[in-house]
């Protein structure tokens, strides 16, 4: 019976994701009232969800209700007369199934709104802070000498974004830079006036939704913030041909449980103790343990025909995030961060491997990957190209006496040695980081401010 429930769910190009979890809940009832679903009465339904309401973690009016809801499925596709299953219990066991959940015992969808009355979206000043604290988390990460402050760039960008755009946490990580288009309502915020989304959430089975969505005047600040991750950012990555938009050191697309981390980071970087965040009571503070909706302007006038209901929102153990005055998140101690940043006499070195193909007349990267899986050394083409275009940080010998024999030459002709007057830094990718780069501030304005 359950196979034939979830072929049937299946056929409807539902997914896996939705499929799996059904499927085990009519497990969890078949071994709580220890009976067959043609045993099933309403009694065993309501005993089944009166235990689930109980003990240290009951469950929520909505997820009562879905649980019913998918308990009436399965039931359901049992008394189809179009499966036989009504039939064959007749016959071999006496016995038919019925529904357990009607109009007297089951949870009534009366408002849209079922989850956390204690939920709201952020305000102004708590997203002008949690921004503020994002674009304060790359320097911070530089000033510790650790890896990750280029994502830290990204992961700012990726907020702003999302917030600007109304998207859901799955959308703007399936984007792709060409997906970022020009409008005719709004030509002045050229190739970001608009965001293709292109992998809208769907419903019912059906396909991912399409949408268009277009950046309304209030969020022009946007424009500024992705224009430097686009020219300045991104080519940090060494994205090659890939379309993503939103990248990551390992030249893959953003996933949406690291749109979360994002979230997650930039609060913690303002708050990181519990202890240490300002006294507001639990409906103020401690409400968004899976779910964090953030308020967009009021759009009015010309901008409500294309631009309603776009409020974003992401999953994941998220806060709110308090008001404060943004502005000394990186500051630390002038000791400490002189202690760290002092240094005698750093030594640095040039690659030369480019010049020296170039005198072999290779001109491009990928001629090196056959050369090199020859020697055995197996290197993708992205990998190459970050090889040949960054200075490595690392490097097997494998590799290098590959290289040398390649090149016909020695270790000397590839590396030349230095001294540089800067301490140099490590990026998230392993490669030197360059200047820092400041992430573009955004100003969030609110309703009738110019």
């Amino acid at each position: 019976m359950r196979e034939g429930w979830a072929r049937q769910q299946s056929a409807r190009f539902l997914k896996p994701s939705t499929i799996d979890p059904r499927v085990r809940l009519i497990e969890r009832l078949e071994e709580f009232t220890g009976l067959y679903p043609w045993q099933w009465t309403p009694a065993d339904g309501e005993a089944f969800i009166a235990h689930l309401r109980s003990g240290d973690k009951p469950i929520q009016m909505s997820t009562a209700r879905t649980y019913e809801v998918t308990i009436g499925l399965f039931l359901e596709y049992l008394l189809d007369a179009r499966y036989g299953w009504v039939h064959a219990c007749s016959e071999r066991f006496g016995e038919v199934p019925q529904q357990v959940f009607h109009e007297g015992n089951s949870v009534l969808h009366t408002v849209e709104y079922e989850g956390d009355p204690r939920r709201r979206p952020l305000d102004y000043d708590e997203i002008q802070a949690l921004f503020d604290a994002a674009d304060a988390l790359p320097g911070k990460i530089r000033g510790q000498g650790r890896k990750g402050a280029l994502c830290a760039l990204r992961d700012a960008a990726v907020l702003k974004t999302i917030y600007a755009y109304g998207t859901r946490r799955t959308e703007p990580s399936r984007l792709d830079l060409v997906d970022m288009r020009r409008s005719r309502r709004a030509p002045q915020f050229g190739r970001f006036g608009s965001a293709m989304v292109r992998f809208g959430k769907s419903q019912k089975g059906s396909p991912p939704k399409r949408r268009t969505v277009l950046l309304i005047p209030e969020m022009d600040w946007v424009v500024d913030v992705l224009d430097q991750y686009v020219t300045e950012i991104r080519p940090q990555f060494s994205p090659g041909r890939h379309p993503a938009l939103w990248m990551t050191e390992r030249v893959g697309r953003l996933s949406p449980r690291s749109i979360n981390d994002a979230f997650v980071a930039a609060r913690e970087g303002r708050w990181p103790r519990r202890g240490s965040r300002p006294p507001l009571s639990p409906p103020q503070l401690d409400h968004a343990r899976d779910r964090v909706r953030l308020s967009g302007p009021v759009r009015t006038g010309k901008c409500r025909s294309f631009a309603r209901s776009h409020h974003g929102y992401l999953h994941g153990g998220l806060e709110r995030v308090p008001q404060q005055a943004a502005g000394s998140f990186d500051e630390e101690p002038t000791g400490r961060r002189l202690g760290r940043d002092l240094v005698i006499k750093k030594m640095g070195y040039q690659w030369q491997l480019r010049q020296l193909m170039a005198e072999r007349q290779m001109f491009q990267t990928s001629d090196l990957v056959p050369l090199l899986a020859e020697r055995g050394v197996t290197l993708s083409r992205e990998q190459v190209y970050r090889l040949v275009t960054q200075p490595p940080q690392r490097m097997s010998m494998d590799t290098l006496v590959a290289l040398c024999d390649i090149l016909q030459c020695t270790p000397n002709d590839l590396i030349k040695p230095e001294v540089v007057n800067t301490q140099v830094r490590k990026v998230a990718g392993g490669d030197a980081d360059p200047t820092p780069i400041t992430p573009r501030r955004a100003v969030i304005r609110r309703p009738g401010q110019p």
